[in-house]
């Protein structure tokens, strides 16, 4: 929703100090076309509603992007007793200034030449660490928060002068949602370990960035309350720019000298060049500036959900949730809808004065050790007819809850127990061995077994939603699994058209695939044999 196509001329800062509370370095398309804001000013037009995209920002960006003016918003508005996004410019740049405290504009501006002051999310440096400082990045991209072994899409290559805005969004990415990278790059609170990753979960009304700012906002202050009277021990007037705070790579912050809206910074880089960025440099570090390991990502983030199903052992008690390899697959949107075994936050909730549909939005960069493995992202409609399964009262939440967990489990048997035994049949017949795990074979049962689950996963919330109110979860299961049977039926006959084989073992190998899915699908699913007799032997 932030990106566009739309070119816009490259913006140099000849001997400017690109301060991004007076300067115009963020280009964005408004309703009125295309121009050029300070922050300030972007804040205020999103107040508005008069911005339609991001032109310099990439998609794994977005989010980040999004919680950063969230959270700025927010403690501006707390400390001006305010509760209204819809502010003027000045009103803001008063307000960002007021967070800078006896730095100036210090901490607003992308290039201060002198690092033991700081700047724009680059924290200060003890003068003894000056001289460590080494280049680590050419680019926007070289310093973003991928440290990926893989050529993902995500990365496309930028002009080695870019844009400042496009710096601006790669250092917000860098240090607002980066885990652990190696010695001297710790990672971010707001996850759990070093090794986990912070997704961005939300309930919006639209898609329109100024519209999600404004709610996320709001929902942003209900929330605020809520973590106050927990036991973090955040101080209500705290430290929000946590930049502003000479760093030696050795000493944390606690909770208790900080906001529970807190901008935190995970690594010691500086921006550096004279009429445009040059590039970057880092210094390492040896802990992260947020002393909350032992929380594992339990800090109050609106966006993040907390794991709180029932282990043993090392990993019991809450923490913050980690997304997997699947990405936000059906499993995890089900939890995340359902709030089961899952703690939500009013951002994930509706405001009462909303009307007509909402969608759960849930974005994260799933990370392995020292390597990106891809960013996932998923949307699932919530119609407001629907909506009281979701939001009501556990009674009628909890009905939906349990169909939807069965739904689950019967599309992880039909896939597991049925499909699966059809497709290794067919491969085994048509091989004319049992060896079927070359290369080749693999893929093919692979993609086959993909279609299948995105097939399913694309059809369970719309199912669940046309439920009605007063169903009979036998009968509705069985509805779904006759709908799970023909799509699985469906993939194996594509399955079967798209291998190569031999054309002496085609006609065996799709009886004996056949034969292994009825059989399997009857012994797994009786009552469909049952319908399936009824209809033959019927009147």
């Amino acid at each position: 929703m932030w990106r566009s196509t739309l070119p816009l001329p490259s913006l140099r800062i000849g001997g400017r100090p690109m301060n991004l509370l007076t300067d115009p370095l963020l280009r964005v398309e408004t309703t009125h076309g295309p121009c050029r804001m300070n922050l300030p000013a972007l804040l205020a037009a999103l107040g508005q509603d008069e911005v339609e995209h991001l032109p310099g920002i990439q998609r794994h960006q977005e989010d980040a992007v999004h919680v950063f003016l969230s959270y700025l918003a927010g403690a501006v508005l707390v400390r001006h007793k305010e509760t209204n996004p819809v502010q003027a410019e000045d009103f803001w740049r008063d307000g960002l200034r007021d967070l800078a405290g006896p730095w100036g504009d210090d901490p607003w501006t992308l290039i201060v030449p002198d690092p033991s002051r700081p700047a724009f999310l680059q924290p200060p440096l003890p003068v003894e660490d000056h001289a460590k400082l080494r280049p680590i990045a050419s680019t926007p991209d070289g310093l973003d928060l991928l440290p990926t072994a893989k050529n993902h899409d995500l990365k496309a290559r930028r002009a080695f002068r870019a844009d400042p805005d496009e710096w601006v969004y790669a250092i917000i990415s860098l240090q607002t949602m980066s885990g652990y990278y190696g010695r001297g790059n710790p990672g971010i609170s707001r996850m759990n370990s070093g090794f986990g990753n912070r997704s961005v979960v939300e309930l919006i009304r639209s898609p329109r960035p100024g519209i999600r700012w404004q709610d996320a906002v709001r929902r942003l202050l209900t929330h605020r309350q809520a973590v106050l009277s927990g036991n973090f021990g955040y101080d209500p007037q705290g430290l929000v720019l946590t930049w502003t705070e000479v760093w030696d790579g050795k000493q944390s912050l606690p909770l208790s000298q900080l906001d529970p809206f807190y901008i935190e910074v995970c690594r010691r880089v500086r921006l550096r060049g004279d009429t445009h960025i040059e590039g970057a440099d880092s210094v390492p570090s040896d802990a992260q500036r947020i002393a909350a390991a032992q929380l594992r990502g339990v800090v109050g983030d609106g966006w993040l959900p907390v794991d709180v199903r029932e282990t043993s052992g090392k990993d019991a008690g809450p923490k913050a949730l980690t997304v997997g390899g699947n990405g936000f697959d059906a499993e995890l949107m089900h939890r995340i809808i359902f709030e089961d075994g899952l703690q939500l936050t009013a951002l994930h909730r509706p405001l009462p004065d909303w009307q007509g549909d909402v969608w759960i939005s849930a974005s994260v960069l799933v990370r392995g050790q020292g390597t990106t493995d891809g960013f996932r992202e998923r949307q699932i409609a919530i119609p407001r007819k629907a909506q009281p399964r979701v939001f009501g009262p556990p009674v009628a939440r909890q009905p939906f809850l349990e169909l939807s967990r069965a739904a689950i489990s019967c599309a992880a048997t039909m896939q597991n127990r049925v499909l699966k035994p059809a497709l290794q049949a067919y491969l085994a017949a048509a091989e004319g061995t049992t060896v079927t795990d070359r290369p080749g074979l693999e893929a093919w049962r692979s993609r086959a077994l993909t279609r299948f689950e995105e097939g399913w996963t694309e059809n369970l919330f719309p199912w669940l939603w046309s439920v009605p109110d007063d169903f009979d979860q036998e009968a509705m299961i069985a509805d779904w699994v006759r709908q799970l049977s023909n799509l699985a039926w469906e993939v194996l006959q594509e399955a079967q058209r798209l291998l190569p084989d031999r054309r002496g073992r085609h006609y065996r190998a799709r009886v004996a695939s056949d034969q292994r899915f009825w059989g399997a699908l009857y012994a797994n699913f009786p009552y469909l044999k049952e319908e399936r007799h009824e209809y033959s032997t019927g009147p």
